[in-house]
């Protein structure tokens, strides 16, 4: 039984959707009243009700189970009391606890880019859970993409693909290894197995590394039209970030990654190399988003 503990996030949902397409027996950490829960169960999923806020609901989800999957984070989060330090820290420090202590063999956990600075609350929190998984004992893979196509180029982020509008921080020239979700859960779902990512961090980047211009260029060929651009300074964001980040460390810290970003995020691991999975280009995906 493999355990996967944010099963309906966007991430955590690929990763399971993948796994019951290989057979494997999935069970996802759900909070009671997740209105997608229904898509869970209909791919095949066992659901056991927790919450990362309430270790004491979270330890019977690791009972019989083999490998924890762990994609969950606040990030986004509109209820209020879905805070970094109480989901991607704590939540998250008491899930490797628990799995050691319920006899889990293998963690995997999905972190950000290894070139990413704790300047962020969320990176600062990603980091103290890999020491932690690190000195688990478990077999564990600490998997470390880079900035997801599928958030960074969405309305989350101020992009429009209806009426052709971009959101670009910062210059836009410096180049980021964007990675699509659908591929990290392939990692994920490979790393689960894969002698060759026991106990290592495995960086992750997509087949190209493209400025964000290049990527507006890339859906302006694709839509045959041009996007308007929105420009928002790096500056701006790595000054206010911290003070933002004092009241609400979600936002500030997608402002931190924001101008991190901004400066280029190049990932150049020889190990996925090794791994040759399959990579979806920009321009593939910007076909799919814009077909859809």
């Amino acid at each position: 039984m493999i355990l996967v503990v944010g099963a309906t996030g966007m991430l955590g949902l690929e990763i399971c959707r993948r796994l019951r397409e290989q057979g494997r027996a999935v069970r996802g950490l759900v909070r009671p009243g997740s209105s997608r829960e229904s898509l869970l169960r209909d791919l095949g999923v066992e659901i056991h009700h927790g919450d990362l806020r309430t270790p004491p609901t979270v330890a019977p989800a690791c009972d019989g189970v083999t490998t924890v999957v762990s994609t969950a984070t606040a990030m986004g989060a509109k209820e209020k009391g879905l805070t970094l330090r109480a989901v991607d820290r704590d939540g998250q420090l008491a899930l490797v606890e628990l799995a050691r202590l319920r006899g889990v063999k293998a963690f995997v956990h999905l972190s950000a880019s290894p070139h990413l600075r704790p300047t962020a609350p969320l990176i600062r929190y990603k980091r103290e859970v890999e020491h932690a998984v690190r000195a688990s004992g478990m077999r564990w893979t600490i998997v470390q993409p880079s900035a997801f196509m599928d958030v960074w180029f969405s309305a989350l982020l101020g992009w429009d693909h209806v009426t052709g509008r971009a959101t670009i921080f910062g210059p836009g020239t410096a180049p980021v290894s964007w990675i699509c979700v659908a591929d990290v859960a392939v990692h994920a779902c490979a790393a689960i197995d894969d002698e060759r990512v026991a106990n290592v961090e495995l960086p992750l980047g997509g087949p190209e590394n493209l400025s964000t211009r290049q990527v507006v260029r890339i859906f302006e060929q694709v839509s045959g039209r041009p996007y308007s651009v929105r420009r928002v300074p790096r500056p701006v964001l790595a000054a206010l970030a911290p003070i933002v980040a004092a009241f609400d460390e979600a936002v500030g810290s997608g402002m931190s990654l924001g101008a991190q970003t901004a400066a280029g995020d190049v990932i150049d691991s020889p190990l996925q190399r090794a791994l040759d999975l399959p990579l979806t280009s920009l321009r593939d995906y910007a076909t799919r988003v814009l077909r859809a």
